[in-house]
């Protein structure tokens, strides 16, 4: 059911290809499903002796054959239906792991444009809602199939032992059913592809409330958010009654196909009984081994529904798993001084231009500030450098090397990375100053940027200090605590290349104070690229450069900058930090105090 075109049966085949691994277990619950099916004649067959016979057994010894049979044929079929149900289970959560494995490992490698197209919603709902169905596909319909198209096979066979004729008169209906089985999928296969859109909906609704939990506080944002995932729900409801009503639109379609088969094949049989031709026995066993099939039928009828769901849920998995990771070309050795060159880079984003035309150079061990309002491209610049994005013209050279000649984990290994929006795991605040590669780095390592970064100050009045829990992405810490775990990952890392995108930007002035210092000591020796806007950080850099709509207006040293009464002048008087307006000695007169 639903194999009928190559695009089906390639996606299906791909899918029990993820079985092959668990191939003994799976096999063990298909040899028990088919010896169920291989029992289901027995139950006519023993009817069949005591019609014959007119109960002529009573008061013989055979009058407990048939009993004990019936109670051992139950057994049989009990301990076989146990040992298929629980191994095909074993291996459908196996597989559903695997596939889940698969996905991660895809997604985890995947470029940074991937996730900017896709909500967080609709990821996780691939690897929640989507495997589920998927795990229906490999248990419901694997079970209904192999087992309840083994149990109409061997009725089928039974029926024609006790009456050829009549047995092939139901081959008749098999026409029919096929066309209306095939003209079902189609529809119930598009039902669930937006069924599994409208779950990612769900979720992203969900995730969005529990990260801006606050914001919906403070702006009493409670019915619009309601009203959100009120819609999210009842399209999802929606479309999932539609799959609903369309799988039991089908079920009693076939079963009436069937029915009027079999009330056909009951006359033809009651008037061979009348002219003699079979038995009383032949007849009841024939009327209740074609019962029995009535069963199989109605649930090969209904696992459609879940091969569509599963099949579709599929394509949705398999689209991530193969998905395009990012381009890895380079083999080159991992850059040892820093120097890098910006030659002619231009950046769009659909028909948005980011960066235009940008060239720079920034020495080894220099320090370069980007400067400039929101949207002008600093953070799109320095995201160019770890390869998250690929320049639409132009090139990155570092070391005189272009970017595509290193190997993506030897570029990233160079670089030490904090930004604004500092992202920590659900651990400890020691494993996520020790993370990733770094988790080999020695407890002293840890522990001495730990001190650098000041983290230890606060750590030391947590319960458990550095080993405390910090909860999701640090939701028990400040801000400003976040942000200096992030400046002790990158103390530990001690790479030649240096990336700070606003990292002193959750800090108040106590606590910057504090973490300058590190910082300075961080940015010694190494290529820094600074994204700030605390007068303290800038004017310390070898070189600032200001970017305005994706253009470089102006570059030079602080003092120089400030003498030309141009953009930087500008910018400067109004004070990067958020401070109030003012002539250009009451910014540095604010600078100083600071210090």
């Amino acid at each position: 059911m639903g194999f009928v075109d190559p695009r089906t049966r390639e996606l299906y085949a791909r899918l029990l290809g993820h079985l092959a691994p668990h191939w003994r277990v799976f096999a063990l619950s298909v040899v028990a499903m088919v010896a169920l099916a291989a029992t289901e004649w027995m139950l006519p067959a023993l009817l069949k002796p005591l019609i014959d016979k007119d109960f002529d057994l009573a008061g013989r010894g055979d009058l407990y054959a048939t009993p004990a049979l019936l109670v051992g044929l139950f057994l049989l079929r009990g301990s076989l239906s146990y040992v298929g149900t629980v191994a095909l289970a074993w291996v459908a959560q196996r597989t559903m792991a695997d596939l889940r494995v698969a996905m991660f490992r895809s997604l985890v490698h995947l470029p940074s444009p991937f996730f900017d197209q896709r909500s967080a919603g609709e990821l996780i709902a691939k690897f929640t809602f989507d495997v589920t169905q998927v795990s229906q596909a490999t248990t419901r319909v694997i079970s209904v199939l192999v087992k309840d198209s083994a149990v109409v096979v061997v009725l089928l066979i039974y029926l024609v032992y006790l009456n050829w004729r009549l047995a092939l008169f139901l081959l008749l209906f098999a026409p029919p059913i096929g066309y209306v089985v095939r003209r079902v999928s189609r529809r119930m296969r598009q039902m669930s592809r937006r069924l599994q859109a409208s779950v990612g909906d769900i979720n992203q609704v969900a995730e969005e409330a529990v990260r801006g939990q606050r914001e919906i506080k403070v702006f009493d944002a409670y019915q619009s958010e309601d009203e959100r995932f009120g819609r999210a729900t009842d399209g999802a409801r929606k479309f999932h009654m539609k799959v609903v009503r369309t799988s039991a639109m089908l079920v009693p379609l076939i079963q009436l196909i069937v029915a009027c088969g079999i009330a056909l094949m009951i006359v033809f049989a009651l008037d061979q009984a009348a002219a003699g031709v079979i038995t009383r026995g032949d007849f009841i066993a024939f009327v209740t081994a074609t019962a029995l099939l009535l069963s199989p039928i109605k649930r090969l009828a209904g696992a459609n529904e879940f091969l569509q769901r599963g099949l579709a849920a599929a394509e949705s998995v398999f689209a991530l798993v193969d998905a395009e990771r990012e381009p890895d070309p380079g083999s080159a050795p991992a850059p040892r001084r820093g120097d890098i060159r910006f030659e002619h880079v231009s950046v769009t984003y659909g028909t948005t231009t980011a960066l235009a035309d940008v060239s720079l150079e920034v020495p080894a061990g220099s320090t370069l500030a980007l400067v400039g309002r929101s949207g002008g491209g600093k953070t799109t610049l320095v995201n160019l450098v770890p390869g998250f994005y690929r320049p639409s013209a132009g090139r990155v050279l570092i070391d005189d090397r272009p970017l595509e000649d290193y190997g993506l984990a030897a570029l990233r290994g160079a670089i030490a990375y904090v930004g604004q929006s500092v992202v920590l795991f659900n651990d400890t605040i020691y494993n996520n100053i020790a993370y990733g590669s770094l988790r080999d780095a020695s407890r002293e390592a840890v522990l001495a940027a730990a001190e650098r970064a000041q983290v230890t100050a606060f750590a030391r009045d947590l319960p458990d200090g550095l080993d405390t829990l910090i909860g999701d992405n640090g939701m028990r810490l400040s801000g400003g605590q976040r942000q200096r775990v992030a400046i002790a990952r990158a103390l530990l890392k001690d790479a030649p290349i240096l990336i700070l995108d606003e990292a002193t930007a959750a800090l108040d002035n106590e606590a910057e104070r504090r973490v300058h210092d590190a910082l300075q000591a961080l940015r010694a020796g190494r290529t820094s690229l600074v994204v700030a806007h605390r007068l303290s950080t800038i004017e310390q850099a070898d070189r600032i450069a200001v970017l305005e709509h994706g253009h470089i207006v102006e570059s030079g040293r602080h003092a120089e900058l400030l003498a030309a009464g141009g953009a930087y002048a500008r910018l400067y008087r109004a004070g990067f930090d958020g401070a109030e307006a003012g002539s250009v000695d009451g910014a540095a007169t604010r600078v100083a105090d600071e210090a």
